[in-house]
C-alpha cells in the first residue's frame, strides 16, 4: 500500500483546445466545472472507472483536482480489492497511469492543461472504508475510539459489528510483545483508525 510514483502528462493547451473545437463542431457541448475547479469530475471518473475496474481489477479510491495556472494537477488514488493485502507495484501503477491518460486524451473534461499523478494509499492513510481494515489484517494499528482514548491494538479479523482487535500491553524496553484477549470493536466507536508502521516485521 506504499504510495506510488507520479506520472505525469500535460497536454499542450493547443492540444486540448483543438480537440475541444473538435468537438464543438459536432455539436458536443464542454461541460462546465464547478467553481474553484479546472476539471469536470463527473466526467473524469466517468471516463476512467471502467479503466481501473474492469481492466484492472481496481478500485478508484479517490478523484481530486487542484492548483491553478501551471499548478493544476489531477490526483488519483487507487488501491486493490479487499481480497488482497499485498502492495500495488511501481510497475502497475505506472501501466495504469498510462491507461488513465489514454482514457482522458478522449474524455470532454474541460479544456485546460494539467498534470495527472497517479498513485496507490499511503500505509498510513486513515482506515475507513471496510475494505481498508480488510487489507489491513494481522498489521497494527493506530486506534482513537470516539471518547478520545487512544492505544495501538493487533488486528485479527474484520466483522460485520467492527474490527476484531488485540489491544497490545504496555511493556518494558526489551520485553516481548504482549497483547490482550482478542475483542470486537464496534465501528460506531471508533474516531480514527491508521496503521502503525513497524519496522521490525
Amino acid at each position: 500500500m506504499a504510495n506510488g510514483p507520479k506520472a505525469s502528462k500535460k497536454d499542450a493547451p493547443n492540444a486540448r483546445e483543438r480537440r475541444a473545437s473538435a468537438r464543438a463542431a459536432e455539436g458536443i457541448s464542454t461541460p462546465k466545472a464547478a467553481s474553484g475547479s479546472f476539471l469536470v469530475l463527473d466526467e473524469v471518473r466517468g471516463a476512467i472507472e471502467k479503466v481501473v475496474a474492469e481492466d484492472f481489477k481496481l478500485v478508484l479510491e479517490k478523484v481530486t483536482a487542484q492548483g491553478k495556472g501551471a499548478n493544476r494537477t489531477l490526483e488519483i488514488v487507487i488501491d486493490y480489492p479487499e481480497d488482497r493485502t499485498d502492495a500495488l507495484s511501481l510497475d502497475t501503477i505506472a501501466e495504469v497511469s498510462q491507461a488513465i491518460s489514454s482514457a482522458l486524451d478522449e474524455a470532454n473534461d474541460g479544456e485546460a492543461p494539467y498534470r495527472l499523478e497517479v498513485s496507490s494509499r499511503g500505509v498510513t492513510s486513515p482506515l475507513i472504508e471496510t475494505r481498508h481494515w480488510k487489507r489491513s489484517i494481522d498489521r497494527l494499528i493506530d486506534i482513537t475510539e470516539k471518547g478520545g482514548e487512544n492505544y495501538l491494538a493487533r488486528l485479527d479479523s474484520v466483522s460485520d459489528e467492527g474490527p476484531v482487535l488485540r489491544r497490545k500491553k504496555e511493556t518494558k524496553k526489551g520485553q516481548p510483545e504482549s497483547y490482550r484477549d482478542a475483542h470486537t470493536l464496534h465501528w460506531d466507536a471508533i474516531s480514527a483508525a491508521k496503521v502503525e508502521i513497524e519496522f521490525n516485521r
